[in-house]
């Protein structure tokens, strides 16, 4: 009799043991919709802020618009305000790309930051901006964006819907036909 009560008591420490994992299982997949969630967000008003700030202050839109043209055309000060507003982009940027990396953000959410992205880094100023401070960056996101840089981009692609995208040979034969 002391055996068979041994015998249930370890089964039903077997199976509390085994009901224990899968609760603990089941919160842990609670937790990481969670953080992914919570990821989304911090991504999204990133970015937001960072389109909301530039389109309250004409002078950095302004010098934002002349620099994605012409990155030399620049004035010291208007390069220091460019430096620091595309600087924040890409921060941003850098951010949502390691987040993606670690399966935070999905890849739905990843693809449209990645095309505007796209649509800032692959104007003439943008792309000479990228050359000149890519060095800030870490190396696998300097990788991507020279993914990103050698891709064709959408024909309605425009930087802030005005500054025309352009593809790294057409940047590569029209600073050729400069020189």
């Amino acid at each position: 009799m002391l055996d068979t009560f041994a015998a249930v008591s370890q089964v039903l420490g077997a199976v509390g043991v085994v009901a224990s994992l899968i609760f603990v299982g089941l919160q842990i997949m609670e937790n990481s919709k969670a953080v992914r969630s919570a990821t989304a967000q911090a991504v999204h008003d990133n970015y937001a802020g960072w389109y909301l700030a530039m389109m309250s202050n004409d002078n950095a839109l302004a010098t934002s618009n002349k620099g994605f043209v012409d990155l030399a055309s620049l004035s010291p000060e208007e390069k220091a305000r460019f430096v620091c507003t595309f600087m924040a982009f890409l921060s941003h940027s850098q951010n949502a790309f390691h987040q993606w990396k670690a399966g935070h953000l999905a890849d739905g959410l990843w693809a449209g930051w990645e095309a505007l992205m796209m649509n800032l880094v692959n104007t003439p100023g943008g792309a000479a901006f990228w050359q000149e401070r890519c060095y800030v960056f870490g190396p696998e996101f300097q990788a991507h964006m020279a993914s990103i840089m050698s891709r064709q981009p959408d024909p309605r692609a425009k930087a802030f819907g005005v500054v025309p995208v352009t593809h790294i040979t057409e940047r590569a034969a029209s600073a050729a036909a400069t020189e």
